[in-house]
């Protein structure tokens, strides 16, 4: 089963921490942000996002089972 791409966008990354937010929605409602690492961040080299940035994601678990994107792409 393919999995569900989703379009969102960059909230805020803090590259020192690693991580930070996307915003999103689905079926036209707005969710809550979602949880960004920079270890799911599909780029070549140094792995960052910047507030603004369109991307899109699929959805994955963290290890405390809570929803996080996955397979992020940022979008040209």
């Amino acid at each position: 089963m393919e999995e569900k791409v989703y379009t969102g966008e960059v909230i805020w990354f803090n590259v020192e921490w690693g991580y930070g937010f996307l915003s999103w929605e689905k079926d036209g409602v707005k969710q809550s942000d979602m949880f960004a690492h920079f270890s799911d961040i599909v780029l070549e080299g140094f792995k960052l996002l910047k507030s603004g940035q369109k991307v899109t994601f699929t959805i994955g678990q963290n290890n405390d089972g809570k929803p996080k994107a996955t397979d992020i792409k940022v979008l040209k």
